[in-house]
C-alpha cells in the first residue's frame, strides 16, 4: 500500500487549515490527496441546484475517487476537518472506505448533541474535537492540526493491513457474538470456551450501533462461520422506537447469509425508552435504574406477543440452521431469579407466543438457568457444536 493519505475539507471556507496540515502531513514523510468538498461553485454553476444536491454530487464523486484510490493500493488513510456540514460529508466518504483503513475526522462539530453517532454510524471512525473552530491559525488550531498529523499518520504507519473483510485462513474460523453488559458472565464463558477451540470470537456490543454493525458485516459475505445472537433485543426496540434500535433489518443477516446461527433472549424483554418519549404507563411498570443514563423497563404482554412474532419471522425466513435457546430464568442479570423485576409469568408469554410462531425446523431448547449464569453458557455451547463441527 503506498503512502498516501487522502484529506477531505471545504477549501473555499478551509483552504489555509487544510494547506497547513497537508504540510504536516508531508512533512512526516506522506503523500496527500486533497478532496476539495465545497458546494458553493456547483450552486452557482447550476443556480436551480439545492444545497443537498449540491452535497451529494460532491461527496458522490469523491466517494468513487477514494474507492479507485484504495482499489488500486495507493491509499492508506483519510483525515477531514469541518464544522457540523463538513464532518458529515467527510464521514461519508470515510465510510466508502472497509473496515481497518485508518479514518480521522477533525471536528469543531464533534460533541453537538445527536451528530456524533451520524458522524460514525456503524464505520471505525475517530472523531477528534477540535474545540475551537477550525478558522484561522491561531497557536492553538495548530496546535489541534498537529496533533491530528501525528494521529493519523500514526495509525497509518500502525496498521497491521488487517480487515474483517478478508479473513485469515491461519487464525481460525470466526464467529460472531452479541453481547451487554447484562449478560456478561455468560458471554465471556461462550468467548472463552469458543477461543480455546480454536475460534476467532468477533464481540458486537448490543446497543443499536454494534449489533447493526455485525448485520452490514454478515451481509457482505464471507466474513463468520456461524452466529451466537446472546442479545437480539435491538429488535423489539426497533419496534418500540427505543434507545437501542438496530434498524429493521436486525436478526435477518445471518439468515440470508444461511450460515448457523444461535440465538437467545438477553434482555429482550427490556426496554430502554428516553425519558422524553415515555409513555404514561411506563411509570407504574417493573423497572431497573442501570446507571444515571439508563432506566431499563418491562415489556408488557401485548409487546412481548409483538416481539416474539416479529423475531419469529426473521428466523423463519433463515437458508441455515437455527437454535433458540431459552433461559427459564431470569434473562439477564438485573432480572435474575430473586431480582424485584423478575417476572416469569410474563416471560412465559413470549415463550410460548415464539414457540408457536417458529417453523418446525427451527429447535427450541428451554434451560432450567437464569441467563447470565456458567450454566446456561454450556447449553450455549452444546447448541453452537450440535450445527458447527
Amino acid at each position: 500500500m503506498e503512502k498516501m493519505i487522502a484529506l477531505i475539507a471545504m477549501l473555499d471556507e478551509k483552504k489555509e487549515e487544510a494547506d497547513f496540515l497537508r504540510n504536516e502531513i508531508e512533512s512526516l514523510g506522506y503523500k496527500t490527496l486533497v478532496l476539495d468538498i465545497r458546494i458553493r461553485e456547483k450552486l452557482k454553476e447550476s443556480p436551480t441546484m439545492t444545497r443537498q444536491d449540491a452535497i451529494n454530487s460532491t461527496v458522490e464523486e469523491k466517494i468513487k475517487t477514494v474507492k479507485d484510490f484504495y482499489a488500486a493500493g495507493k491509499l492508506s488513510g483519510i483525515v477531514g476537518i469541518g464544522g457540523v456540514t463538513g464532518t458529515l460529508m467527510g464521514t461519508r466518504i470515510m465510510k466508502s472506505l472497509p473496515f481497518g483503513v485508518p479514518k480521522l475526522a477533525v471536528s469543531s462539530a464533534a460533541a453537538v448533541r445527536a451528530f456524533s453517532s451520524r458522524y460514525i454510524g456503524t464505520a471505525d471512525i475517530n472523531l477528534m474535537h477540535s474545540v475551537v473552530e477550525i478558522t484561522g491559525l491561531s497557536d492553538i488550531l495548530k496546535d489541534v492540526l498537529l496533533r491530528a498529523a501525528r494521529g493519523i499518520c500514526g495509525m497509518v504507519e500502525g496498521t497491521t493491513n488487517v480487515s474483517i473483510f478478508r479473513p485469515d485462513k491461519d487464525a481460525g474460523p470466526r464467529v460472531a457474538l452479541t453481547q451487554f453488559n447484562m449478560c456478561e458472565i455468560c458471554s465471556t464463558t461462550v468467548r472463552k470456551k469458543l477461543e480455546d477451540e480454536g475460534f476467532q470470537v468477533i464481540c458486537f456490543h448490543a446497543v443499536g450501533i454494534g449489533d447493526k454493525a455485525m448485520e452490514e458485516i454478515i451481509e457482505s459475505g464471507g466474513v463468520f462461520k456461524a452466529v451466537i445472537d446472546l442479545a437480539p433485543g435491538g429488535v423489539g426496540e426497533e419496534l418500540l422506537g427505543s434507545d437501542r434500535a438496530a434498524g429493521p433489518t436486525r436478526l435477518e443477516a445471518a439468515g440470508n447469509a444461511g450460515i448457523p446461527q444461535i440465538v437467545s433472549l438477553a434482555c429482550v424483554n427490556l426496554m430502554s425508552p428516553r425519558k422524553s418519549k415515555y409513555k404514561p404507563e411506563y411509570y407504574s411498570r417493573k423497572k431497573h435504574d442501570y446507571d444515571a443514563s439508563r432506566t431499563f423497563v418491562r415489556l408488557s404482554e401485548e409487546e412481548m406477543v409483538l416481539v416474539a412474532d416479529a423475531m419469529a419471522q426473521k428466523l423463519n425466513k433463515a437458508r441455515g440452521p437455527v437454535k433458540v435457546v431459552i433461559p427459564l430464568g431470569g434473562w439477564s442479570s438485573i432480572d435474575a431469579r430473586g431480582t424485584d423485576i423478575y417476572d416469569p409469568d410474563i416471560d412465559r408469554v413470549f415463550v410460548d407466543q415464539i414457540k408457536r410462531q417458529l417453523n418446525s425446523a427451527i429447535e427450541v431448547t428451554e434451560v432450567d438457568a437464569d441467563l447470565d449464569t456458567k450454566e446456561f453458557a454450556q447449553a450455549i455451547l452444546k447448541a453452537f457444536h450440535s450445527v458447527v463441527p
